[in-house]
């Protein structure tokens, strides 16, 4: 048993594909059967119930799989500890986009970026933590309240800021010409509601539908008119950037997208997020600590 051999497990056990896991690996499904048989012989222990075609991680494999994510994640931090120059250094980084597009240069300053091979992976924050957990990410950015409701004992967090939630439009949209025009600094929000919003189907950040509106926006005391729905946070910016709609966003895209700040003079309502940097401790000063070590 080598630790090549139980990333092939491990990824298995998240799988629980034997094709899929067999392709990931540039391997059959036959020499994969192969290798988890001879671990299995070697343990005196099945870790996958064969259930007709399929395979199913059975209580004694989700124990062995506990301990060989563990056992990967230190080697693979104590070899880039002693790792020379020309050694290349795979680095996964998963989360939301909307996160990522703001915390992706401050993490790219940060690592070394000589001989790594760094992959980007966008996912909803569900899915980045899940595939934290299993070993297939070694950064994770979510919001604190994605941590609050899937906590692990395994992972540890660092925070990396926090964002208030602005009404933002293009610089040229018109009801900047209907403030110049009734001579007010700040809008009502009966004047900002006669606008068009862009809104996204669900929370950029979990992926979740949340009634009328996914973006933070109290729609059940300040009803909009969305005319459009947009899960591409790309997108939806240009859709503003353009002038089409005005929307509610968090505060860290507005000077990245050279948008303007829609001021209300009678909106009580605040809505913010925190978020952090997630990942799994290593005794190791391998470059996981050492990118920890300097946020």
């Amino acid at each position: 048993m080598n630790f090549i051999d139980l990333k092939k497990i491990i990824h298995l056990a998240g799988s629980q594909n034997l094709q899929l896991s067999a392709t990931a690996f540039n391997i059959t499904p036959g020499a994969l059967s192969k290798t988890l048989k001879k671990i299995e012989l070697k343990l005196n222990t099945t870790l996958f119930d064969r259930i007709d075609r399929n395979i199913q991680l059975n209580r004694p494999g989700q124990q062995f799989i506990h301990y060989a994510r563990g056992l990967v994640h230190e080697y693979e931090q104590m070899c880039s500890e002693f790792k020379n120059a020309q050694s290349v250094q795979v680095v996964n980084i998963i989360g939301p986009s909307v996160l990522l597009n703001h915390c992706l240069d401050k993490l790219m300053t940060l690592l070394t970026k000589n001989n790594m091979e760094i992959n980007i992976d966008v996912s909803y924050e569900g899915q980045a933590l899940k595939k934290l957990n299993n070993s297939q990410a070694h950064i994770a950015v979510v919001t604190d309240e994605a941590l609050h409701n899937s906590m692990s004992a395994d992972i540890a967090t660092v925070p990396l800021g926090k964002t208030t939630f602005k009404v933002v439009a293009a610089k040229n949209h018109p009801l900047f010409s209907d403030l110049k025009q009734q001579q007010k600094e700040c809008l009502s929000v009966k004047d900002i509601l006669k606008y068009e919003f862009v809104c996204p189907k669900s929370s950029p950040f979990c992926g979740i539908s949340r009634g009328i509106g996914s973006d933070g926006w109290p729609d059940q005391a300040y009803p909009r008119d969305i005319a459009f729905r947009c899960d591409d946070f790309s997108a939806l910016l240009s859709l503003v950037k353009q002038g089409h709609a005005i929307a509610y966003v968090p505060g860290f895209t507005i000077e990245d997208n050279d948008l303007a700040v829609v001021t209300m003079i009678d909106f009580n309502y605040t809505y913010q997020e925190a978020y952090s940097l997630v990942y799994k401790p290593s005794m190791a000063y391998g470059w996981l600590n050492h990118l920890v070590s300097q946020l």
